[in-house]
């Protein structure tokens, strides 16, 4: 029911106590919360109240007390999330949770609602609600480390929305290694935030079999922001061309349409061991070139030789005058 995809969303802050300091000696060990929430947008109406289900959880060996506060958050490139130090101004008295102080057991749970009251007036769009789970100091006289952890839940506000993303595929021409591998940039360019999905299809060559595939989950991308995704594609050989299929896929101005980014590259790949092997070969044969080389230059010297002895004839030894003492 709950999935783990923003569950830990790395946004473990670190409380403006004496938390941000060193712990000295004998201070009790820092504590670690996690959050899950709903994988999919929640979707609400104007002017109605929403129930959204999250689920704290602690992974610890000792029981927690944890308290759960509306928070401001922002939505930054590539799913980086801030919290603010207080609630969000546009949700300021609307937003409650079902328990707000929870008693979590060692390696336990506990379930809390999120209930928010939605304006009458909130335009089409996905909308982020906010919270921060921060564990209460239960031991007194201990400096302690107290570790929050914040989230948000996403609400999708059905209607006509301005939808547009570009893309684009950052891979060089030619890679040297086992694979090319590179990033695909996503970027949202229209006026509501946009959750796209898609895969990457790859062909070698030389080589034949069933394109490989590599899909991407749903990821989301607010307005003004970008996402970017590490594609690969992987030679048959040592050497060999690859071909990148990508093709992104995300909501049109409604729900029951999409629409679609294709693009297109291909890349030379090089595998250093393949540079090896053509060195060998190319040392080899630059080694039998110079051996096939001297031995010509010996033949040639030695028909040179013979060619001098034998370049005055018997008459004109015989003809030549002879020099002695009477």
């Amino acid at each position: 029911m709950f999935s783990a995809l923003v569950a830990v969303l790395a946004l473990v802050l670190l409380g403006a106590t004496a938390a941000a300091l060193a712990a000295p000696s004998g201070a009790a060990p820092g504590r670690s919360l996690a959050v899950s929430v709903p994988p999919e947008p929640t979707v609400v109406h104007p002017g109605e109240t929403a129930s959204i289900p999250i689920r704290v959880l602690n992974p610890g060996h000792q029981p927690v007390t944890a308290t759960i506060t509306g928070r401001q958050v922002r939505l930054l490139d590539d799913g980086v999330v801030r919290v603010g130090a207080g609630p969000d101004p546009a949700w300021q008295g609307r937003v409650g949770f079902t328990p707000s102080l929870v008693s979590l057991p060692a390696q336990g749970y506990a379930d809390v609602r999120v209930n928010v009251e939605v304006p009458a007036t909130l335009d089409p769009d996905l909308r982020f609600v906010g919270f921060l789970v921060s564990p209460v100091q239960t031991s007194p006289g201990q400096v302690q480390v107290i570790n929050e952890i914040g989230s948000f839940v996403t609400l999708d506000v059905p209607g006509p929305r301005s939808t547009r993303l570009r893309a684009k595929l950052r891979l060089p021409g030619v890679t040297l290694g086992q694979e090319a591998a590179g990033r695909l940039q996503v970027h949202n360019v229209g006026r509501s935030a946009v959750r796209f999905w898609g895969e990457n299809d790859t062909t070698a060559w030389p080589g034949s079999g069933t394109p490989r595939q590599q899909r991407f989950a749903k990821s989301l991308v607010p307005m003004g922001r970008s996402r970017s995704v590490r594609v690969v594609a992987r030679p048959h050989w040592w050497v060999g061309f690859v071909t990148l299929q990508v093709r992104i896929v995300y909501p049109a101005a409604t729900e029951a349409a999409t629409r679609e980014i294709a693009l297109h590259k291909r890349v030379l790949v090089v595998d250093p061991r393949a540079l090896v092997v053509l060195g060998g070969v190319l040392a080899a044969a630059v080694v039998m070139w110079m051996r096939r080389r001297r031995r010509r230059r010996r033949r040639l010297a030695a028909r040179a030789r013979r060619k001098g002895s034998h370049r005055q004839s018997p008459r004109t030894r015989a003809s030549a005058p002879k020099v002695g003492v009477s």
